[in-house]
């Protein structure tokens, strides 16, 4: 540590993540079966459940990058969080039920039940755990920001510590343990959103008018803060509509979200979460709408140089100077709580990712690297898994967290701290929306659904869309500007991963004919999810 260290920001985060540790291990006791480790024992409530997903949702990217991202660039800042509240509609009301009373434990699991192929299981598996990668990427980031920030730790290191905490939470407590953080994080973040906004709002006697005049001449954009499409130059419509289009569409394909729906005993507590989460994340997400341009009227022309050239600061330099600017004792006692509620919210949302992405590794790719015939539930199926195989599937999960954490560690210390967090969440958002969401709606509604359409269908849609963002400015590593101009081009990627997996499933029912055991699991799917006869069970009384 340095000169500069705030030696009370280190407190209260180790405070909060001492607490959360509590949990954890208190959890553990729970979290021995895999029922217990991959779903809490469906004994998550409503409230419960919809604070988790708030919280797996509001995470540092919407906290700290996209304040920095508002801060620069202004109101298409606040179009693509609009975008994210409205996510949760598609999820409602054509998911969550039904994803509740399909699957078991991972998102591979729905998609199995209709096609019974251990292929589909692999090719899911690849895109889960790509779309896992780009969320801890984006959380690493801002972790090392932050800990660089209030504690003079080396980026690598800080890096290294938030890596250390997610793997232990997710090795010891499982997901009940991961809930129950997740469940304090949304608490105390929300609370200290309403605090911070209201202080921001307070600068300008609560008139917002008075507030954007402000931002208006201090921003470094000008008054072109306040004009859609300055983040996307000349591409502005096109652009804003594909970026909000994969943050829009993205959620109802994210595997650490959807999971959730799991921990829940039945589909109508599902239902009820979502309106928890909706309410908790419209109330976030305006806040942080005053929080990104509040930091563009308060910090003045000399706050690039304070939020650095991603904007990951703006928040806490911001909160800061609410207290009354650095060096103070309200400065820095406000600095030392958002320091401590955005780590917090970091290690948070990566447990979240890190169990999805283990529990991926466990039940879908592990079996088939080790090469042993396991018993499955497919429809159409009688037996059940056994004992000894649902705790291998919790053994090796474990262990896979330790492993996916330490390669997210080492992918971050490579990429530095220089880029948005907000743009690898969108990257994480588009893999979803393209490769995961077309297979997941034709599975749930369309009788033509086969194994072929839900390969191919994931497979184009992850594969364009890596390809795709190799060609945009972010990742553009050739000479002169970037072939494709949009930044998140969804707009792309996701008509041709519907496209594939429509074709696919065409093209392998006109060789094969119709199949009647396909359509008695279509048939038993549409009963169960409409139904919740033969649904996961919760294991506590």
């Amino acid at each position: 540590m340095n000169s500069d260290t705030n030696f009370l920001a280190v407190g209260v985060c180790v405070a909060v993540i001492s607490l959360t540790l509590w949990v954890t291990f208190a959890a553990s006791r729970r979290s021995r079966s895999a029922d217990g480790f991959f779903a809490a024992g469906r004994s998550i409530t409503g409230w419960q459940n919809g604070f988790a997903i708030a919280g797996e949702f509001i995470s540092a990217g919407s906290f700290l990058g996209t304040t920095g991202l508002i801060f620069y660039q202004g109101i298409d800042g606040a179009v693509i969080l609009c975008t994210s509240v409205v996510s949760f509609l598609p999820v409602l009301f054509f998911l969550a039920e039904k994803m509740r009373n399909v699957g078991k434990y991972t998102l591979a699991d729905v998609l199995v039940f209709r096609t019974g192929a251990r292929r589909v299981r692999v090719v899911v598996a690849l895109s889960t755990i790509t779309t896992g990668t780009f969320v801890l990427l984006a959380q690493l980031v801002a972790a090392g920001v932050l800990l660089q920030s209030v504690s003079g730790i080396p980026f690598g290191l800080s890096v290294v510590v938030a890596g250390t905490l997610m793997g232990v939470y997710v090795f010891v407590g499982g997901m009940l343990a991961t809930t129950w953080v997740q469940v304090i994080k949304s608490t105390i973040l929300a609370t200290l959103a309403i605090v911070v906004g209201a202080g921001v709002l307070a600068r300008f006697g609560f008139g917002i008018p008075a507030m954007l005049d402000n931002a208006t001449r201090n921003a470094a954009a000008g008054d072109a803060i306040l004009t859609p499409g300055l983040i996307f130059g000349e591409t502005g419509v096109l652009n804003l509509v594909s970026y909000s289009l994969a943050f829009a569409l993205g959620t109802a394909g994210m595997a650490h979200i959807l999971i959730r729906f799991f921990t829940v005993p039945e589909a109508s507590t599902a239902r009820k979460s979502i309106g928890w989460t909706v309410g908790l994340c419209s109330m976030f997400y305006l806040i942080v709408i005053v929080m990104g341009f509040g930091a563009a009227a308060v910090l003045g022309p000399d706050g690039p140089q304070q939020v650095g050239p991603g904007g990951n600061l703006a928040a806490p330099v911001l909160v800061t100077e609410l207290g009354g600017g650095p060096g103070t004792v309200g400065g820095s006692i406000a600095l030392a709580l958002v320091a401590a509620v955005a780590f917090a919210s970091i290690v948070a949302v990566v447990a979240g990712v890190v169990i999805s992405a283990a529990g991926t590794f466990a039940r879908d790719v592990w079996p088939s690297l080790s090469r042993r015939e396991r018993t499955r539930v497919v429809a159409g199926s009688t037996a059940e898994p056994s004992r000894n195989d649902d705790a291998r599937d919790a053994r090796i999960a474990r262990y896979g967290a330790v492993a996916i954490s330490a390669l997210a560690v080492v992918l971050t210390m490579m990429i530095g701290d220089s880029t948005n967090i907000t743009y690898f969440m969108g990257m994480a958002f588009m893999v979803a929306g393209s490769a995961h969401l077309p297979s997941l709606l034709l599975s749930l509604n369309w009788r033509g659904f086969t194994s072929s359409g839900a390969v191919w269908g994931i497979s184009v849609g992850l594969v364009s869309t890596v390809v795709s963002l190799m060609f945009t400015e972010a990742l553009w590593f050739g000479d002169g500007p970037a072939p494709l101009g949009l930044q998140l081009p969804v707009v792309i990627t996701m008509p041709l991963g519907a496209a594939a997996a429509i074709v696919a499933s065409l093209v392998q029912t006109r060789r094969q004919g119709s199949d009647l055991d396909r359509d008695e699991r279509f048939a038993e799917m549409v009963v169960r999810a409409e139904t919740g006869w033969g649904a996961e069970r919760s294991s506590v009384a």
